[in-house]
């Protein structure tokens, strides 16, 4: 009877032999090598603590019979463990070759595991161990993937993705073309003695954060079309009648329609910037709906009307920030402009803050976003600066056509409307 497959031979995992166990009285049982004294394979530990076993006792020992079955049934091979030892294997052997470096000098940011996952049957899980990834390519989260709204051009590209019907999305794509012409229309000054003009305006008290005294931003709001819309037929339906003394003789009633939330908008923002009125009306008319809107004389600091804009070679009442602005009492840095109309800051597009027009709808919830906008200013050294890089007015100034600046904009190209 052979104990191990080699026979008589001993074996490589330190069987013992038939003759070795017969001649267990002889004590020839343990080899004098001490390779094998402390075997956990073999059944004593040391020639000295083996027990005086008969030949028949130890062919009968049931214990021992097993042991023998248990090492003469072959062990089945678990595909399993020996295919994750085979994958770290290598896996180790590449982190430590040349690969790694050749890698690393590529590019440094690739990461090469140190350990790879487990096995696994199914090819996609196992393609993925093997993917080096960019530090750039873990899963985004629920709020990343959500669109960051930039205020104006965040609708304006919805408007023209989605080529929607919708008032919104109409009144966008009309603004977004008017916007470029008149930032892209050449013009200057009709009167030549409007280059050198100049009106200081009172400024009033700085604003205290934290016990700093910084900078207080103006801003300039433009009335028709941005926070309210008249209506020169009174039957017209609208929020409210005001009689505007045209001349001595006579009285015009105008019916206006208020932006919603444009009350609240002003006297918002009054606590943390100047606010000023300039419009390219009449001064009989816009005295009257700025009393409206101000009626306690607390919001607005100044009022400017037609006589303070610019008339252009093309017959347009543009607004020339730098008449009002100089280094010591409002700087160009800490001023920007509020309008409807592109052309209105077209010598200084980067104080411009756009806004698409109003006229009667009361779900234009356009003046909220604005607040935000202005509020986020608040602090900020140079409002040009903040401005360039939120709306990126500097872009729409493209003479090849308005769709190169929606492709320069948001990175795709737009098919003509």
């Amino acid at each position: 009877m052979s104990l191990t497959r080699n026979g008589s031979k001993m074996s490589r995992h330190g069987r013992f032999t038939n003759s070795q166990i017969l001649d267990l009285k002889k004590t020839k049982i343990f080899p004098q090598s001490s390779k094998h004294s402390d075997s956990p394979t073999g059944i004593f530990l040391s020639q000295s603590k083996a027990p005086d076993y008969g030949q028949a006792h130890l062919l009968n020992n049931e214990a021992l019979k097993n042991k023998i079955k248990e090492k003469r049934i072959p062990k089945s091979i678990d595909t399993e463990v020996l295919l994750n030892k085979l994958v770290t294997r290598v896996e180790s052997k590449i982190g430590q070759s040349p690969f790694k470096k050749k890698m690393m000098a590529i590019n440094p940011t690739i990461e090469i595991p140190s350990q790879l996952k487990p096995y696994s049957l199914t090819p996609q899980s196992r393609t993925s161990t093997f993917q080096i990834q960019s530090p750039t390519s873990k899963p985004r989260s629920s709020s990343q993937n959500k669109r960051i709204e930039i205020y104006y051009l965040s609708k304006l590209q919805k408007a023209f993705d989605n080529n929607g019907s919708d008032y919104f999305s109409r009144i966008y794509r009309e603004h977004f073309h008017q916007t470029y012409q008149g930032l892209n229309n050449r013009f200057f000054p009709q009167n030549n003695n409007d280059y050198n003009r100049s009106n200081k305006l009172t400024k009033k008290c700085q604003c205290k954060f934290k016990f700093n005294i910084i900078e207080q931003i103006t801003l300039f709001f433009d009335l028709d079309e941005t926070l309210v819309h008249c209506n020169e037929n009174p039957s017209i339906p609208c929020d409210v009648i005001l009689d505007i003394n045209v001349s001595k003789n006579q009285v015009v009633k105008a019916g206006i329609n208020i932006r919603p939330y444009a009350k609240e908008l002003l006297r918002n923002l009054s606590k943390s910037f100047e606010i000023i009125i300039f419009t390219a009306s009449h001064n009989c008319y816009a005295e009257k709906v700025c009393n409206f809107l101000d009626p306690e004389q607390n919001i607005i600091s100044h009022r400017l009307y037609r006589e303070s804009c610019t008339l252009t070679n093309n017959s347009l009442y543009t607004k020339d920030l730098k008449i009002f602005c100089d280094n010591t009492n409002r700087p160009l840095s800490q001023v920007a402009l509020i309008d409807n109309a592109s052309y209105s800051y077209a010598w200084q597009v980067d104080n411009g803050i756009p806004i698409i027009p109003f006229y009667d709808n009361k779900e234009d919830k356009e003046l909220l976003d604005l607040e935000k906008y202005l509020k986020n200013m608040i602090g900020t050294i140079d409002v040009r600066e903040y401005n360039k890089s939120h709306l990126k007015l500097n872009q729409f100034i493209d003479q090849r056509g308005p769709y190169r600046v929606l492709e320069s904009l948001f990175g795709k190209q737009q098919q003509p409307q």
